[in-house]
């Protein structure tokens, strides 16, 4: 996979979330396309990366068997900083 196909799949778990439509892991590794769960839990945990740069959190509710961010937002776009130094 690619830098582009890797972007363009975040961008779609990011969707899912925000949705509040992924199922449990295994179904959202499926839906993603992804071989495993454990696949699934590494771009997780790159989103996570990014939203932690806001304060935001990606949880699990296993009652509703979804993905969510919390506070309630979403992911748009990786940020670029203009360093002044």
């Amino acid at each position: 996979m690619n830098f582009i196909e890797r972007y363009n799949n975040l961008v779609r778990i990011a969707k899912f979330i925000k949705q509040g439509k992924t199922g449990n892991p295994e179904e959202f590794a499926q839906r993603c396309n992804l071989n495993s769960t454990d696949a699934l839990f590494t771009q997780i945990d790159i989103l996570r990366h990014f939203t932690a740069k806001k304060d935001a959190n990606i949880l699990y509710n296993r009652n509703k068997e979804t993905y969510y961010f919390d506070p309630i937002g979403k992911f748009s776009d990786f940020e670029f900083e203009e360093n002044t130094c």
